[in-house]
C-alpha cells in the first residue's frame, strides 16, 4: 500500500514538473532580450559549408555555400578575419557559422563568424546524460531529470524574468529554493531525508545572504563593481538597482550545487545512521552526525574556494606577469570581488552542514515509546 501510493506521489511530482518546464520554456521563448539593440534586418547566421579557400595574408577570402535561412543553397564570398581570440582555419568541406548580413539590390557583407559547435555540444551533452543514467541507474535518471530542471528554470524562467524587470536578487534566491527541492525530491523521493536536506539548504542561503551583506559591505563592494556593468547599461539594462543585485545572483548559482551538496551528504548519513540504530537519542544521534559533517566541510570548503579561485586563475598569472606591487594587488577592486565570492559562499556552506546534522537528528530521533493504560 505504502509502495503504491510512493509510486503515485512519483508519477505526479514528475509529470507536475514537466508541465512546469513547459510552461517556463513558453515563457522564455516569448520574452524578447534583444533590448536597447534592434538586429539588423536580413542579419542571420547560417550554417555554410566551405567549397574553396583563397589566402590574403590575415584575412582570407571563403566561398562557401549557405545551408540553412533565407539564403538557403546560394554560394558566397565571406571574409575570415583571423584575430587571436577567436581564430577560425576552415577546411574545405567543413561546416562553419557566417555572419551574413543582405544589404538590398542583390548586395550583402558577410564574415565567419565562428565554427559550427552547437551540433557537437548538443551530442556531448547527451553522452554525459546517458552517461550518468547507464552509472547512476534510476538515481542517474532522476539527476539528470533535475539537471534538465536546473537548465530549463535558470535559461528561461530566471534570466528572462530579470530581463522583464523582475528583482533579481528575491527571484533568484526563490529559484534556487526551488531547484533544490525539485532536484531532491526527484532524486530521494518524498522521504524525511528530502526536507532535511530542503530546510538545510535554505539555511545555507540565509546565511550566505548575510555573509554576503557584511562582507561586501566591509570591502565597500558592489554589484556595480562587476566589469560588464558598461555593457549592460549600453545594451539597455538600465536599471541600476538590478545590476548592483546580479554579482549576489551569479555568487548563488554558482555555489548552490556545493551547498546542496552538503546538505544531501549530511541529510543522508544522520538517515542511515538511525536506520543502523533505531534507538539513538537526539544528542547522540547529533554527535554521530556531525563527525560526518566536519569531513563534509573541510573537502566541500576547499572545492568551493578552488573553484573560484580556478576562474580568477589566468588573471592571477597577467598579475604576475606584470609584477604588481602587493599592496598594490591586494587592493584591487577584483581581489575583493574573489574574496566576496568565495568567503560567503564558503561561510553558507560551511554553516548548513551542522544546521542539517541539527535537523536531521531531530527528525530520526528515537522516540519515547508510549503506553495505554489497560484499565487494570
Amino acid at each position: 500500500m505504502l509502495a503504491s501510493k510512493q509510486r503515485i506521489l512519483k508519477i505526479c511530482f514528475f509529470s507536475i514538473t514537466t508541465i512546469a518546464m513547459i510552461a517556463m520554456i513558453l515563457f522564455g521563448l516569448n520574452t524578447d532580450i534583444n533590448i536597447g539593440r534592434n538586429p539588423i534586418p536580413g542579419s542571420e547566421f547560417p550554417r555554410a559549408r566551405v567549397i574553396e579557400a583563397i589566402d590574403s595574408g590575415q584575412q582570407q577570402i571563403l566561398i562557401v555555400e549557405i545551408l540553412n535561412g533565407d539564403f538557403r543553397g546560394q554560394q558566397v564570398e565571406t571574409r575570415n578575419i583571423q584575430f587571436i581570440d577567436a581564430a577560425v582555419n576552415p577546411q574545405i568541406g567543413q561546416t562553419i557559422i557566417i555572419h551574413f548580413d543582405y544589404l538590398g539590390n542583390g548586395n550583402y557583407s558577410s564574415h565567419v563568424h565562428s565554427y559550427a559547435r552547437d551540433f557537437i555540444i548538443y551530442i556531448i551533452v547527451a553522452l554525459f546524460l546517458l552517461l550518468l543514467v547507464l552509472v547512476g541507474g534510476r538515481k542517474g535518471l532522476s539527476s539528470a531529470f533535475g539537471l534538465v530542471f536546473t537548465f530549463v528554470t535558470i535559461l528561461f524562467l530566471l534570466i528572462p524574468a530579470i530581463m522583464r524587470g523582475a528583482p533579481p536578487a528575491f527571484l533568484t534566491i526563490m529559484v534556487a529554493l526551488l531547484i533544490t527541492a525539485v532536484s531532491l525530491t526527484a532524486i530521494m523521493g518524498f522521504e524525511k531525508k528530502t526536507w532535511v536536506g530542503i530546510v538545510g539548504t535554505l539555511v545555507g542561503i540565509a546565511f550566505y545572504c548575510l555573509f554576503y551583506g557584511i562582507i561586501a559591505h566591509a570591502l565597500r563592494v558592489s554589484g556595480a563593481n562587476i566589469s560588464e556593468m558598461n555593457q549592460l547599461v549600453g545594451l539597455g539594462f538600465a536599471e541600476p538597482a538590478n545590476i548592483t543585485q546580479l554579482l549576489f545572483c551569479g555568487i548563488l548559482i554558482a555555489s548552490l550545487g556545493a551547498v546542496t551538496d552538503t546538505t544531501v551528504s549530511v541529510a543522508s548519513t544522520t538517515a542511515e545512521i538511525s536506520s543502523a540504530n533505531a534507538n539513538m537519542k537526539f544528542d547522540e544521534l547529533f554527535r554521530a552526525s556531525m563527525r560526518m559533517a566536519r569531513d563534509c566541510i573541510g573537502s566541500s570548503a576547499n572545492t568551493l574556494i578552488l573553484a573560484f579561485t580556478g576562474t580568477f586563475f589566468i588573471t592571477l598569472i597577467m598579475f604576475q606577469l606584470h609584477e604588481l606591487n602587493y599592496t598594490m594587488l591586494i587592493n584591487r577592486i577584483d581581489i575583493a570581488i574573489e574574496v566576496l565570492r568565495a568567503i560567503s559562499a564558503s561561510a553558507g556552506m560551511v554553516l548548513c552542514a551542522p544546521a542539517t546534522a541539527l535537523l536531521g537528528s531531530y527528525a530520526y530521533r528515537a522516540r519515547p515509546m508510549k503506553f495505554r493504560s489497560t484499565g487494570k
